[in-house]
């Protein structure tokens, strides 16, 4: 198995390296309207990632998009719609194609569309290669996936099979089918996906299952279609000239619940076990295409004038490490990881950590944000504050055991359970931010019916 790990480390070095609103949280039970599968892998030689999309409601039919974006950049390499009937489950396979020399999408499942009329088969099955990218460097053999819950049918159609092509009339019926249109309360999403991703290596028979962050609550209100560019939590601008989120929650909240200040994560560094990957995936960075708000976008020194404001390009944390009998490097200065990519990975290597096993803890630095345009702020009139880095961290050993995942903890930063969208005026939260505390906090949202809900 050490041809395994080598080449695991090799190929990862080619790189280069009408409702109410409700308060959103990440659901522990796994099932939400978003879901972010944090890595896919489709190298070379075998490696390949099946995706599974389950719909765990036995009545409703729903609409979801999938997003397939690469790991340096977060440029979009893939999107299309999932059309689930009642307890359905969509699969595909990222896969590398050697006489292709690229990565493609496959999938026999009919709960996608293989062109315009006609839903994936055995005998016609989706095989959609995934885009170039801008950046050479940032090529598709590893990213990410997010699935967004576009809309559910509110009449119930289950436990009985739906045809595919109803679901299609039903959905793109709404709005106009105009991409970005308000959709009715009445089809907002609701949270009945979950999933998982199946990692495999198919040269040896080897593979790990990851499961997806589940965002309940996330709550599109929007109109979304495929081939147009979905960003998480995004904002536009309607005729009227205000500022309007595509969802119930915002970037800010999301950013606050995938906030991390701390994070804990155990390695093996030893020839029985193998070694161990951190892996850091940052969904909300997007870089390039930032809506110039939230953790990623650095306002300057001038808080009143965007002149100096600029996209944020990396994130750092302290690195500590412990082996498994309390003791602790004693080098200095103790190591920095300066994250830069979406995806950002560590390995564990006898040249960084002197222990066959352990955990290493990372202590993320809070920056300055700015969410003046979430808030319906123009620019000059920023909402400021203190944050740390929204991320996803997950830990991957490969070794002569073949590859598994080891179980990760953190603490979060100081709104990682509570978010100032889950405020309303008088209400006094333990361990939270106290009213006042934020100058801006009262004008953030003031929906009727948004209470405080717990994480």
């Amino acid at each position: 198995m050490q041809r395994f790990a080598k080449g695991f480390m090799v190929l990862l070095a080619a790189l280069f390296l009408a409702t109410p609103a409700m308060a959103m949280n990440i659901n522990a039970n796994n099932t939400g309207d978003a879901l972010i599968y944090p890595l896919y892998v489709a190298l070379d030689g075998g490696w390949q990632t099946k995706l599974t999309v389950i719909n765990t409601s036995e009545m409703y039919s729903t609409v979801a998009k999938l997003v397939v974006r690469s790991w340096k950049n977060s440029q979009e390499l893939l999107d299309f719609l999932l059309y689930l009937s009642p307890a359905d489950v969509w699969t595909g396979t990222l896969k590398y194609d050697p006489a292709l020399g690229k990565v493609v999408m496959e999938s026999t499942d009919d709960s996608c569309l293989v062109e315009i009329g006609t839903f994936a088969s055995a005998t016609k099955p989706l095989y959609k290669e995934l885009a170039a990218t801008s950046d050479a460097s940032d090529n598709g053999f590893l990213g990410y996936v997010y699935v967004i819950n576009a809309a559910t049918n509110p009449t119930p159609s289950g436990p009985s099979l739906v045809a595919k092509s109803a679901i299609f009339s039903w959905y793109h019926g709404l709005a106009g089918g105009v991409n970005g249109a308000p959709l009715s309360p009445s089809v907002y999403p609701r949270n009945v996906l979950t999933g998982y991703a199946d990692v495999a290596w198919a040269g040896t028979g080897s593979s790990l299952a990851l499961k997806p962050v589940a965002v309940m609550n996330y709550q599109n209100k929007v109109w979304i279609d495929a081939g147009v560019e979905t960003v998480f939590a995004g904002i536009y601008e309607d005729p009227k000239g205000k500022i309007v989120g595509e969802t119930s929650i915002g970037l800010v909240r999301l950013e606050d619940l995938l906030a991390k200040k701390t994070v804990r994560l155990p390695y093996y560094n030893n020839a029985t076990k193998g070694h161990t990957f951190h892996f850091f995936t940052f969904p909300t960075k997007i870089s390039g295409i930032t809506d110039k708000q939230g953790f990623w976008w650095d306002i300057g020194t001038d808080l009143n004038s965007p002149a100096d404001d600029k996209a944020r390009s990396c994130t750092t944390a302290g690195a500590k490490i412990f082996d498994t009998t309390e003791k602790f490097s004693v080098f200095s200065p103790a190591p920095v990881a300066s994250m830069c990519t979406e995806i950002f990975w560590l390995e564990a290597l006898p040249n960084i950590i002197p222990f066959p096993e352990g955990w290493i803890r990372y202590s993320f630095n809070p920056v300055t944000a700015i969410y003046d345009r979430q808030a319906g702020r123009v620019a000059g009139n920023p909402i400021v504050r203190e944050r740390y880095a929204p991320v996803i961290p997950f830990v991957i050993n490969v070794g002569p055991q073949g590859m598994f995942s080891l179980q990760t903890a953190w603490e979060g930063g100081d709104l990682n359970r509570y978010s100032f969208f889950d405020f309303k005026p008088g209400i006094d939260v333990p361990n939270a931010f106290v009213q006042g505390v934020d100058p801006a906090w009262s004008n953030w949202y003031t929906d009727s019916g948004l209470e405080v809900t717990p994480y």
